[in-house]
């Protein structure tokens, strides 16, 4: 059941085992998804956010899933405090988990190494400076632009929901962005959703592997 469990919640590519049994691995995951949701927990209610509205939203970031349950989302929370909050534990939890047992085993140098862990922060922010530039019209200030950037491509990209803006009143090239950003999605190995960047690493790769021509002899 812990392995049934452990897959259903980690869609993608198969989790990997970070530990000889499976069901010690199973109870890694679940520790690391516990502390980060009662972290989160904590800074939303120390922002001022009422312990229900906290609950629920926490919920639909650690699943990055789902509904806010105000009509105007994060946006009905006029605190850049909180609203940042949600945004760091959206690509958190668009992380492979894997990536935090790692960093608990002070395994710095695999971490840093990690070619999926790059790319998917990578991608999140050119994703993010690329929008703000694009927006920054529309809002009063460069650190406003980059505010609903970064929410709305690591609630996009992990496939979470939330919203702090009306997108749909972005120029196109920022609307195009968000959407490739749903079709790429967050880690192998998270909670988010999507193709996965581990397959969109698979597919360039297989690309560049059939691409390469050969010289004849």
């Amino acid at each position: 059941s812990h392995v049934n469990l452990m897959k259903a919640e980690s869609p993608g590519p198969s989790v990997t085992r970070l530990v000889p049994k499976v069901k010690s691995t199973a109870k890694i995951l679940y520790m690391i998804y516990i502390v980060l949701t009662i972290i989160e927990i904590f800074l939303l209610l120390f922002g001022g956010m009422p312990l229900f509205d906290s609950l629920c939203t926490m919920f639909g970031t650690a699943g990055t899933g789902g509904f806010s349950i105000k009509n105007a989302s994060m946006a009905a929370y006029p605190s850049a405090y909180l609203q940042n909050v949600v945004t760091i534990f959206m690509a958190l939890f668009g992380v492979n988990f894997s990536i935090f047992f790692l960093l608990f085993m002070r395994d710095f140098s695999q971490v840093l190494h990690d070619e999926e862990l790059r790319c998917y922060l990578g991608i999140m922010v050119s994703s993010v400076v690329l929008i703000a530039f694009n927006i920054y019209s529309q809002y009063q200030s460069w650190s406003q632009a980059f505010h609903h950037a970064a929410f709305q491509v690591s609630s996009i990209m992990t496939t979470t929901g939330y919203a702090t803006a009306d997108f749909n009143a972005w120029p196109e090239f920022s609307r195009t962005i968000l959407i490739i950003l749903m079709f790429i999605g967050a880690s192998a190995g998270s909670t988010g959703g999507g193709m996965k960047v581990s397959r969109l690493l698979i597919c360039f790769k297989s690309a560049a592997v059939h691409l390469t021509v050969v010289p004849s002899v």
